[in-house]
């Protein structure tokens, strides 16, 4: 058995079976690793149930890993939130976003690397209106153009930069039931709540103001 402790991490490597937690974190991540599989879970510690989102970014495994999850996670409880299929002859390994509740603390792990803290994407997301935009979008351009006339706050995220809050974006669009590849834009997301799609883009702007 080979131990290596960095900082809140312990790492225990066993033959045919390996396993990991965050130590002494009330709502932390599991690790399960069998011989053809990874299991991820989140344990609840406290004595009330917490919201998760859980964003894994997967490098040598099967891509429907990329998929971000919410999920409840009763008090007391572990829940098992994926389930990690590497691919043969690669090699894997994976970081992942993990926040809770209104801590909206996003934990980033590699294995080597500590926890880093980051915005609280799901809060934002929530109380602001949130337009999203991509390059050479022409009507992504006017709306914006004409946010800023009507002097509206918000804030433009581009899909085509990888960042935090389109992954979320496509979380809220998943529990929406939207099940395609791709999305037209522009899109937005006023107090968590999705606006898409955006075809009239005076008659968006007006429900803004009401």
């Amino acid at each position: 058995m080979k131990k290596k402790i960095a900082k809140s991490f312990v790492f225990i490597f066993l033959l045919g079976f390996f396993s990991y937690a965050q130590d002494n974190k009330p709502v932390r991540l599991i690790e399960e690793k069998q011989k053809k599989r990874t299991i991820i879970y989140v344990q609840n510690d406290t004595d009330i149930e917490k919201s998760v989102f859980l964003k894994v970014n997967p490098i040598g495994y099967r891509r429907s890993a990329n998929k971000p999850i919410i999920k409840t996670i009763p008090a007391k409880s572990k829940v098992q939130m994926m389930i990690l299929i590497p691919l043969t002859d690669v090699d894997s390994h994976y970081t992942f976003d993990l926040i809770v509740n209104k801590e909206l603390e996003t934990m980033k792990v590699d294995r080597s690397k500590n926890l880093q803290k980051q915005a609280p994407v799901s809060s934002i997301m929530r109380s602001e209106t949130i337009i999203f935009t991509k390059n050479d979008c022409e009507k992504c351009a006017i709306l914006i153009s004409k946010l800023k006339e009507k002097h509206i706050k918000f804030r433009e995220v581009n899909i085509d930069a990888k960042n935090r809050y389109r992954d979320y974006l496509w979380e809220l669009l998943n529990i929406d039931g939207y099940d395609k590849n791709s999305v037209g834009v522009p899109l937005a997301v006023v107090k968590g709540k999705l606006k898409y799609p955006i075809d009239d883009l005076d008659k968006f702007i007006l429900k803004l103001n009401e």
